[in-house]
């Protein structure tokens, strides 16, 4: 694992697809994938247009398989897994794809796996698949020790765009889930066993071993178990070791593009601004804004303005004070068109009275003569209610208008 990408994709039927494969299996599967440089957007520039082989040293053979009776259980699962056929359901019906087209193993330069071509809308086009993709850490899901742990992160991860306060919730059915953890209708027929089996020992494995943590809730119809409400706390998961551990879709910008920051500064900034395109507008004016600020520190500057987007908190806060001025002309505008138009409309033949604001009756009232006066229409009722209350449309604005003003800032 050390030499290659720390981050895994899967377009999202992938995710939802049976994979009918063991935990081992499940980590020669893994392991490919990180050799694979995926079209994910439409600013990515470079990405893999062909599956590369994937070679895994005698060593890290062993490594995954134990040192012990590794090769008889090597050929054992090479065997098995160029037998694999993922399923991929949709509402046109059910689609089997061979999952490798080549699996070798020499002892001397040890294991060469390559993808069917059939797998490429799932991990090498996944921009034109059009579905959306799943973005994994390997050091989370790698070495959990069960098929079951697995796939239940892959599911709980793919919901990770709908994240609210750092938690990732999902409705699974039975059906659905059985299908999607490869568990047929005649294994653990006993929803306690089911439970115990597949969800309580994978979650209790997922809680130990990675930094996110899984509760579950059954959900039943009359006495019938139907599904499960799951629920994954990712308030662990350090920001940090995320963004380090994203793959690098593009080459660095250009060494004179650093001014001044580290090479591991401008890997992690660019990961976090998503393209070198977005780093470079970040980075020019950034720049600008150092030469403007005299900044001392121009590398720590630099790479605070970037890691937290000033360009874009400065266009917000302009955008921001240019519809605050906008409104006020606006407002201005209306205010001296009904000052114009009905300043002489209304007989004040009564003392003054303000409007009782303090009761519902008061703040409609209120509410119908601006409304009146903003749409330049001074009907029956708003004239009535301003003869009413003794007051011109010139002072209910002063007494009634600049709140709302005031409040809309």
């Amino acid at each position: 694992m050390n030499d290659r990408r720390p981050v895994i994709y899967q377009a999202n039927p992938l995710i939802e697809a049976k994979k009918a494969m063991n935990a081992l299996e499940m980590r020669l599967f893994l392991l490919a994938l990180q050799d694979i440089n995926p079209h994910l957007g439409k600013n990515d520039k470079f990405y893999d247009k062909d599956f590369p082989a994937t070679h895994i040293s005698p060593s890290q053979v062993k490594e995954i398989l134990g040192n012990g009776m590794y090769l008889t259980l090597l050929d054992k699962t090479c065997d098995s897994l160029a037998k694999r056929v993922l399923v991929l359901r949709s509402e046109e019906g059910m689609k089997y794809v061979p999952l490798f087209a080549v699996i070798e193993y020499e002892k001397r330069d040890g294991l060469r796996i390559k993808f069917n071509n059939e797998m490429r809308p799932y991990l090498l086009d996944i921009f034109e698949l059009g579905k959306g993709y799943t973005r994994i850490a390997m050091k989370q899901i790698f070495n959990l020790s069960s098929a079951y742990s697995m796939r239940l992160l892959e599911l709980m991860l793919q919901y990770q765009g709908l994240m609210h306060d750092k938690t990732i919730q999902r409705h699974i059915e039975l059906g659905d889930l059985r299908f999607m953890l490869n568990v047929g209708e005649h294994t653990y027929t006993r929803i306690q066993d089911f439970c115990r089996r597949v969800l309580d020992d994978p979650i209790k494995e997922i809680n130990e071993k990675t930094q996110y943590r899984i509760s579950y809730t059954k959900v039943r119809k009359a006495r019938r178990i139907m599904g499960f409400n799951f629920t994954m706390d990712c308030s662990q998961v350090m920001p940090d070791e995320e963004a380090a551990e994203t793959v690098q879709m593009e080459m660095l910008p250009n060494r004179n593009e650093w001014h001044g920051l580290t090479r591991q500064s401008v890997d992690k900034l660019t990961l976090l601004c998503g393209s070198n395109e977005e780093f470079e507008k970040r980075m020019g004016y950034a720049v600008e804004l150092a030469k403007t600020r005299k900044v001392k520190n121009v590398p720590a500057f630099l790479y605070k303005a970037i890691a937290e987007n000033y360009l874009r908190q400065d266009q917000d806060m302009k955008a921001a004070i240019e519809r605050e001025f906008k409104a006020k002309q606006e407002n201005a505008a209306w205010e001296l068109d009904a000052i114009k138009m009905f300043g002489d409309e209304i007989s004040l033949d009564v003392e003054e009275t303000p409007f009782d604001q303090s009761d519902d009756m008061g703040r409609a009232m209120v509410s119908v003569v601006r409304k009146a006066l903003k749409e330049r229409h001074l009907n029956v009722t708003a004239k009535r209610l301003l003869e009413d209350h003794g007051m011109s449309v010139a002072r209910f604005i002063e007494l009634y208008c600049q709140d709302e003003m005031t409040a809309k800032k």
